[in-house]
């Protein structure tokens, strides 16, 4: 059983169109319509099915024969790569509502609306549910009728607000205006990431989920959320605020660094179950991911678009992170639109999506030097294959192509496409 209510997500992506007039302020924004359901149907849903078209793409991981396509706010694809020229899709994985996932020797660690889902994944002809954690992110938010909301329809709106209404002050403090069905506001913090959305041995560096030492961790817009991990469970044991529009983090020895809109958090996982945060670099506001190699943290810095990333900053930056308690920046490298990045034998792979991918020489990783640069690949991130050298992989929004790196040239050599 399934009931629809009027629900507002505000989300202003035109801000030249805000002005205030008589303490008033018109927003063009996101008009959302919630959808309620009964969760327990939700969670009933028979986890492997049979292939299906990928139709709106998400998360991607390689593994050594196979690779997973998220589907947004459905599931998973699993595809047999032991033919890199010649993909095969055999399987789907249902996990409705999800967008986040991560993969950790088999293992996959996925967010499925409230719930957190741990999924055995060595054999991938037969997916087993390991274990399922129950309103990991949030409590349920349900209507009159005791139905749980469980995702949003939009339509793009334009509603004038006074400037001390409860409205306008949300506003202020997140590109997001959640409602309920009686027109009463949600707090951002309190709506589950799942809802607000937008690889281990091999990771890209868009992820908002990481594993260390027997635990996974999962960011959301303005959490830390920690998992104890064991073979044949996954527990909940903390969830930290560290601030706000958190959204990408990358484990890397005993720290995890954690990518905001405004900065760079790095946090100390030496007790695994208890991050404290070590320190926070501050930057101008951008979207940005982290990719830490030994004594180097690389940012990339994107604005520029109408994404939630305001600002004018299109840059590489280069921190040094010798001492975490006080990283500095060593460098910033003008770029178009730089995304998500790689590195392979010392050289750096930069996705600027429609404007290409750029390869740096990092033999010098303090001095990275720009070698080649393709602006007829689309790539937004970039992720190497975990035993092949020099093969890449890069998404956009049309697929997933792989590639192979001339090692002199740098010349990226197309091998296939898995279309969207």
């Amino acid at each position: 059983m399934k009931k629809l209510l009027v629900l507002l997500v505000c989300l202003p992506i035109l801000l030249a169109s805000c002005t205030k007039d008589n303490a008033t302020i018109s927003l063009t924004f996101k008009k959302g319509t919630a959808v309620y359901a009964d969760i327990e149907e939700v969670r009933s849903v028979e986890l492997v099915s049979t292939p299906r078209m990928i139709e709106n793409a998400g998360k991607l991981f390689i593994g050594e024969n196979y690779i997973l396509i998220g589907e947004n706010g459905k599931g998973i694809h699993v595809l047999d790569n032991t033919d890199p020229s010649n993909p095969v899709n055999i399987g789907f994985l249902q996990l409705p509502f999800t967008k986040e996932f991560f993969v950790d020797n088999h293992m996959i660690y996925a967010e499925s609306q409230y719930d957190f889902i741990k999924i055995d994944l060595s054999d991938i002809n037969n997916p087993v549910m390991v274990d399922r954690v129950e309103y990991a992110f949030a409590e349920a938010i349900e209507n009159a009728d005791g139905l749980v909301l469980v995702g949003f329809s939009y339509e793009t709106v334009t509603r004038s607000f006074k400037t001390d209404s409860e409205e306008a002050e949300e506003l202020k403090d997140s590109y997001y205006l959640y409602c309920d069905y009686n027109n009463s506001v949600i707090p951002a913090s309190s709506v589950p990431s799942s809802f607000v959305g937008s690889e281990r041995g091999v990771k890209g560096t868009v992820n908002k989920i990481a594993v260390y030492s027997n635990h996974v961790y999962v960011v959301s817009n303005s959490k830390l959320h920690t998992f104890q991990d064991s073979p044949s469970n996954i527990m909940l044991v903390g969830s930290t605020d560290i601030g706000w529009d958190n959204e990408t983090i990358y484990a890397e020895g005993n720290h995890l660094f954690i990518g905001t809109q405004s900065s760079m958090i790095i946090m100390d996982v030496t007790t695994p179950s208890n991050p404290i945060e070590t320190s926070t670099y501050n930057h101008p506001n951008s979207c940005d991911p982290v990719l830490p190699i030994g004594n180097v943290a690389y940012l990339t810095l994107r604005t520029a678009d109408f994404t939630g990333c305001s600002g004018d900053e299109n840059t590489l930056e280069v921190l040094d992170i010798s001492d975490l308690n006080n990283p500095e920046q060593i460098t910033s490298i003008p770029m178009s639109s730089p995304y998500g990045m790689t590195m392979i034998n010392n050289t750096l792979y930069v996705g600027e999506g429609v404007n290409g991918m750029s390869i740096f020489d990092a033999v010098d990783p303090t001095n990275p030097i720009l070698i080649n640069s393709n602006t007829s690949i689309v790539a937004y991130d970039v992720i190497e294959h975990p035993s092949i050298p020099n093969r890449i992989l890069t998404t956009s929004d049309f697929g997933l192509s792989q590639y192979e790196v001339n090692a002199t040239t740098m010349e990226t050599i197309f091998l296939s496409e898995i279309a969207y």
